[in-house]
């Protein structure tokens, strides 16, 4: 016997009626993570009559507890439309669509899914094109104490197994649609200018052997730099 999943539900009736491809992207995290720990909805912040239009009704995280050090929040809906620009630089006309994923303790879930939240917003308010590589400044510490001031969007090599294999597992290449997971990093004003002057690729060899030595998701972490 089938067990009905009501979220799911909802999100294939938006598929149906509104292209809304997020019950894709929930199938695609069913598979590749699991059934979720518990879901969270997004809270806009204080002031904002709500979330933007481009981003799903029924938006939310969903937050998976799969190792003790600590979490992996994914959104769900942020992918509602195509970033602004993608159809042109990618020369696809169903441009390109992000979902975003964050590692964090338990301890700071409120904080990570308004910054997954405001993600998911940013490129839609600002009519930016964002992608792997983009760093976003927050304008204050991610947490109260936190050495790390910005946002550093990258490709998921620590969740995706098959990253390097022609279906990976956060990517949807749909004849309607094509989607992108973005795995966000916060880093310090150090990180930032170390990313400037030597560029994306020598930053991600600095990560890799920062990682492969010890990753250290604490938002209260010290800067690497």
């Amino acid at each position: 016997m089938s067990i009905i999943d009501p979220y799911r539900e909802q999100l294939a009736q938006r598929w149906e009626r509104e292209s809304d491809p997020a019950v894709l992207y929930y199938d695609r995290l069913l598979r590749w993570k699991g059934t979720p720990t518990f879901r969270l909805g997004a809270r806009p912040k204080q002031g904002a009559e709500g979330i933007h239009s481009a981003i799903s009704a029924h938006f939310s995280i969903c937050v998976f507890q799969q190792n003790p050090l600590f979490d992996v929040y994914c959104t769900v809906g942020a992918s509602r439309s195509p970033i602004p620009h993608s159809t042109h630089t990618s020369r696809d006309p169903r441009g390109i669509r992000h979902e975003y994923l964050m590692h964090a303790s338990n301890v700071y879930s409120e904080a990570v899914c308004e910054i997954l939240l405001m993600i998911a917003e940013h490129p839609h308010i600002h009519n930016l094109e964002i992608g792997a590589g983009f760093v976003m400044p927050i304008g204050e510490p991610i947490v109260p104490n936190s050495a790390l001031e910005y946002l550093y969007f990258t490709y998921p090599f620590l969740d995706d197994p098959h990253i390097y294999d022609p279906n990976p597992a956060g990517e949807i290449d749909h004849p309607q649609t094509y989607i992108q997971t973005l795995w966000i990093l916060p880093i310090s004003k150090a990180e930032r200018q170390y990313l400037r002057t030597n560029g994306v690729e020598a930053f991600e060899a600095f990560l890799h052997e920062q990682h492969s030595q010890r990753y250290d998701s604490d938002l209260l972490r010290r800067s690497l730099i």
